[in-house]
């Protein structure tokens, strides 16, 4: 059965790695809500792991959305680390360690083209995606478009890949350097999105070379509007609110990687917001022209290392120790917390949290994103969910 969706409603999925879990948490409460209001997103975009939870979303969006959710909450939890990225310890990590070497004695043609091998993606990404039927539901309504964002190593350009029936593309956008392709969105387009530079490989897509959309664009609010909504429904996998016990110690290496990561992902998305309600207080709650104000829902993690907490107390819990005793299918992600130190602090939990894709983590995440979509719901209780002015 085709589930009517309203094409003027967008979802904006964000990219984090297997924060990706809190997304699907958040949904789980939100979609159904939505769906009952007639408000059932038709504009999906999605950024890394967003836009993999993105392709799933509109590969089920002819179900109705409690189902979806249910089968999407399923494959997270069935997800590994070794679903995406090869053992750190095996033939292939040597040998990337060896070119490395290579590389810096200076022998011929020795590249590393990154530290990770994320080569299962190729088949993990068919293998729970339905794409074919994530192209009925374009082509037969069930979904009016699916977006997802990568980065052009060429251009340095954010470049939206985006599937509807009306395949005409937005023009480039100068002023924040976005492209628009229209064409239908393919495992390989899902896996650019989710190339983050340094750890995995660059993907090619028609002669060109891409990496993470997150890069530049890791909330594509802006995009979502261009391709037809006229309301956001954003999910964020960072909060930008300031720590309550600031630290006073000199930062170290770890401190610093948390910072970058948090500028670029939590905090240009609250950049984004503060223009959209800035614009929104602007008209006044009236359109002028071509500008008309734009309705959002955000729900995001409510303190700024709430995630990386959950991380740590999940590797003291179950992956801390001798890493000889960790077993098999979690050896590589107690090697990777033991490299980290993520059991010292929440810190050092933030940055394992990106590839802690293990199965009492993602259910801690999707809880909270429950807790959090939840809240959201009783907040707003009969009243309209919808706010124009600044989060």
């Amino acid at each position: 059965m085709t589930q009517p969706v309203d094409p003027t409603v967008g979802l904006v999925l964000a990219g984090g790695g297997a924060r990706g879990a809190y997304e699907v948490g958040v949904l789980a409460e939100l979609l159904p809500y939505l769906e009952e209001r007639g408000e059932r997103p038709g504009v999906i975009v999605g950024t890394s792991i967003g836009a993999l939870n993105g392709a799933y979303l509109a590969a089920t969006a002819h179900l109705p959305a409690e189902k979806s959710i249910d089968e999407g909450l399923k494959l997270w939890r069935e997800v590994t680390y070794r679903d995406i990225c090869d053992p750190l310890v095996s033939t292939g990590e040597l040998w990337r360690l060896l070119v490395y070497v290579g590389e810096l004695l200076g022998v011929p043609n020795a590249e590393v083209e990154s530290l990770l091998d994320n080569s299962p993606m190729e088949d993990t990404v068919p293998e729970r995606i339905e794409f074919d039927q994530l192209h009925a539901n374009v082509e037969k309504g069930a979904l009016a478009r699916l977006a997802v964002v990568a980065t052009s190593y060429a251009t340095g350009e954010s470049v939206v890949f985006h599937h509807g029936r009306n395949g005409a593309a937005p023009p480039f956008d100068a002023k924040r350097n976005i492209s628009y392709v229209a064409t239908p969105i393919a495992p390989e387009h899902v896996r650019a999105s989710a190339a983050i530079p340094v750890f995995f490989p660059a993907v090619e897509l028609d002669g060109g070379w891409f990496c993470d959309g997150g890069t530049r664009l890791n909330t594509p609010i802006k995009p979502a509007l261009k391709l037809g909504a006229e309301r956001v429904v954003v999910i964020g996998l960072n909060s930008s609110v300031p720590h309550k016990e600031p630290t006073v110690d000199r930062p170290d290496i770890f401190d610093g990687a948390t910072q970058f990561v948090q500028a670029l992902l939590a905090d240009q998305l609250t950049q984004d917001l503060q223009t959209l309600a800035t614009e929104n207080v602007l008209l006044r709650g009236a359109a002028v022209g071509d500008r008309r104000p734009v309705p959002y829902i955000l729900v995001a993690p409510q303190e700024r290392l709430e995630v990386g907490r959950l991380a740590r107390d999940v590797y003291n819990e179950r992956l801390a120790g001798p890493l000889e005793r960790a077993r098999p299918r979690t050896r590589d992600l107690a090697m990777l917390g033991h490299i980290l130190g993520a059991g010292r602090n929440a810190v050092r939990g933030d940055l394992l949290s990106f590839l802690l894709f293990h199965r009492p983590f993602v259910d801690k995440l999707i809880t909270r994103g429950r807790r959090d979509a939840e809240r959201f719901i009783d907040d707003v209780g009969a009243g309209d969910p919808w706010r124009l002015d600044p989060p």
